[in-house]
């Protein structure tokens, strides 16, 4: 466990050194109760076997014996410059090391305290920290190539990367939140022996120990790096953020990878009349309300700046119109209403317990408002993409959202599967829009048995999911139409978390339909 605070205080780490650094000095006299020359003898007699042994993995109480006398360590994972340009590149040992106390949380011993330290290059001015560099004159980092052991997730907090993936496999699995992984960690991981303190009347336990807690920003910030970092190792490129900068801005957004999907359950092949082979491909479309919080002007995209007001910064003068609906008067000192008495009874009367008055517009005083988030998934599980709608699920941004996704001829699929699809087919026949000419529009079997009207002839004609054959196999549904009611998913930290949690579970349902024997495969870009 020291060895690494032996390497980094050694010009050649092929060999081992001559003596201790102070501090590895002082931890392993603490260890084995014995004087520092004492340490230094067995030094002598065993560095080289101490050297060339693989490092052995400790135990939870050889941790704790550890941390009763130093911190453990964690350092640069090179001991030279990595610039091709720099003079010094693989050749001169970095310098000028500069360490502070940081804690790692990891999942097989808990919450340990640590020693960070980052080194210097002298020669190109770039200071190598664990999991990134920092040239002196610029702004960015660039994290090393591949996916740490170790994330630093803050500038004092770092996480194993096997925690990592324990939290994001519960985020996709089991729709959890970053404050109930932080939860279940401290309550269940963050002591190694976590069982007994949890239990202290059944291992007849007294002493309270002090819980070390953990953040659930910190559970949040590690996914998004994880992720980056797990993005670009497949790409076989390298992470570049901006350094000096708070978190949130430093994190892009992840890419959708399923666009070309295709399986035997949502892509059939099936005879026409004329005894040809034709495909038969579906897309189901649904809104998620997720609770976003956005501008009250409909439509508006402009992110609020505090989730607290009711209007962006281009519409804030709004916060001063009365809101009853319709009325243009500034509001009275103190009051969401104009002067006016109508007005004012009104609002008094809708803060009231039990009250909804039609015409007062103002939810509540947090003034935040829903936007839904709009998928088109295959019938298999699988997303293709998804959409925000500010303010309603419009017809009309529905199908402007659809003809993004299907841009060409080729890639319109042959049914579109969506719970309002009597509005959207007359919006296209209004509009004169042929984009989805060779598409059917059937209602998901759903919504149509319980939200549509069999006096509805419109729909009845146009979006009877029995009057389409193609469907049906033997007096079943080929295709699982109500797919998309199943994933009503609470997510946080919106877009890149939506993107990754899409990505994860696009390919959990990828490896679902092959164990299942289901042969899946990936379309062609060029005939999309």
């Amino acid at each position: 466990m020291a060895k690494p605070a032996i390497e980094h205080h050694t010009l050649d780490i092929c060999y081992p050194p001559g003596d201790f650094p102070g501090s590895v000095e002082r931890l392993l006299a603490g260890v084995l109760g014995a004087g520092v020359d004492v340490i230094q003898s067995y030094w002598v007699l065993l560095c080289h076997v101490v050297w060339q042994t693989e490092v052995a993995v400790p135990s939870a109480s050889d941790i704790k014996q550890f941390n009763r006398y130093a911190y453990g360590d964690i350092y640069p994972p090179t001991h030279t410059c990595l610039s091709p340009d720099c003079p010094n590149h693989q050749r001169g040992v970095l310098t000028e090391p500069v360490t502070y106390q940081a804690t790692w949380f990891t999942i097989q011993y808990g919450v340990l305290p640590i020693y960070v330290t980052s080194m210097y290059c002298h020669k190109c001015f770039c200071r190598y920290h664990h999991n990134f560099s920092v040239h002196k004159n610029t702004n960015v980092r660039t994290y090393y190539c591949g996916v740490p052991s170790t994330i630093q997730v803050a500038t004092h907090f770092f996480i194993d990367t096997p925690l990592l993936e324990l939290f994001a496999n519960a985020k996709v699995s089991g729709w959890l939140s970053s404050m109930n992984c932080a939860w279940i960690y401290n309550v269940a991981l963050v002591h190694p022996n976590a069982y007994i303190l949890n239990n202290r009347l059944a291992f007849a336990m007294t002493k309270k120990t002090e819980d070390a807690g953990k953040s659930w920003s910190y559970v949040l910030n590690g996914f998004f790096i994880y992720s980056l970092l797990l993005d670009k190792a497949e790409k076989q490129s390298q992470l570049v953020l901006i350094h000096d900068t708070l978190h949130c801005e430093r994190i892009d957004a992840a890419l959708i990878e399923a666009y070309p999907h295709a399986c035997d359950k949502c892509f059939v092949v099936l005879d026409n009349e004329q005894g040809q082979k034709v495909k038969i491909q579906a897309a189901v479309c649904d809104g998620i309300a997720i609770g976003h919080p956005c501008c009250a002007v409909h439509d508006c995209k402009k992110p609020l700046d505090n989730h607290q007001l009711q209007f962006c910064s281009d519409h804030h003068n709004l916060s001063n119109i009365c809101a009853v609906e319709g009325c243009s008067l500034l509001c009275s000192p103190g009051s969401r209403t104009c002067h006016t008495t109508e007005h004012t009874k009104l609002e008094e009367a809708y803060y009231k317990p039990a009250k909804a008055l039609a015409g007062f517009s103002v939810p509540s005083d947090s003034f935040t408002t829903e936007e839904t988030e709009e998928l088109i998934m295959r019938p298999c599980g699988t997303i293709l993409a998804h959409a925000t709608f500010y303010g309603s699920e419009a017809v009309s941004a529905v199908n402007q959202f659809a003809k993004a996704v299907f841009p060409t001829p080729q890639s319109t699929p042959e049914y579109f599967i969506f719970d309002n699809n009597c509005k959207l087919h007359a919006h296209q026949e209004a509009n004169q829009d042929h984009h989805f000419s060779e598409t059917a529009f059937p209602v998901d079997v759903y919504h149509f048995n319980s939200k549509h009207k069999e006096t509805d002839l419109y729909c009845q004609a146009h979006c009877n999911p029995a009057a389409f054959p193609d469907l049906l196999e033997n007096g079943k549904w080929c295709f699982n139409t109500s797919i998309s009611i199943l994933h009503n998913m609470t997510v946080h930290r919106y877009n890149f978390y939506l993107d990754e949690m899409i990505k994860r579970w696009n390919r959990y349902i990828n490896s679902e339909l092959k164990k299942a024997g289901i042969c899946t495969w990936l379309l062609p870009i060029a005939a999309l």
